[in-house]
């Protein structure tokens, strides 16, 4: 329709012509609630500015950001006091064992690193590595062994890789020993 009122030229006989509802701007407003005007007009309510203010505007807001909080404070302990099974001491000299997967084969090595002042001469370093099957069943054992002076020191062996999920290695020098554990990376 033309403000006017008068029918368009361009619908139909049978066609019923668009109602236009509202002619000046505002005035669509003008029976609406005092609420819906305060909101048009950026009056009334504002919600908070800033993301913390964001994160704890309600109670459940509130609940969820110090769960979330909890959560990461939860996994950064853990991360940071979880005792590594790789590593350890045995005699004095530290000992580290490692083992990755590479075209089937299983590649393990036992560093014992230099260590100054090492004052017992010389030590043989007696090793028995385990690897375990995804099912923790043993699949096979092997031992090496190696003269430690004072200088680093690698004990390695290989495997075949047959879904082995984890190797042990029991370290001895002199009288003591120490057991490692070490998950495969896969490459």
């Amino acid at each position: 329709m033309k403000k006017t009122g008068e029918p368009l030229e361009s619908y139909a006989e049978d066609e019923q012509p668009l109602v236009y509802h509202y002619g000046k701007p505002g005035e669509r407003l003008k029976n609406a609630d005092e609420s819906v005007r305060q909101f048009y007009a950026g009056e009334g309510p504002q919600l908070s500015k800033g993301l913390f203010h964001w994160l704890v505007h309600t109670r459940s807001s509130r609940f969820m950001f110090f769960t979330l909080l909890t959560l990461v404070a939860l996994i950064g302990v853990t991360v940071v006091f979880k005792q590594n099974d790789a590593t350890g001491s045995v005699s004095g000299v530290p000992v580290q064992l490692t083992a990755f997967s590479f075209e089937d084969t299983v590649y393990v090595s036992i560093k014992l690193p230099e260590q100054t002042g090492f004052d017992s001469g010389s030590s043989i370093v007696n090793a028995t590595v385990r690897a375990y099957t995804v099912e923790k069943q043993l699949l096979d054992s092997t031992e090496i062994s190696g003269i430690y002076t004072g200088k680093e020191l690698f004990l390695r062996t290989t495997f075949s890789d047959y879904d082995i999920l984890y190797i042990e290695a029991v370290v001895t020098v002199s009288d003591s020993a120490v057991t490692l554990q070490a998950d495969i990376i896969r490459q």
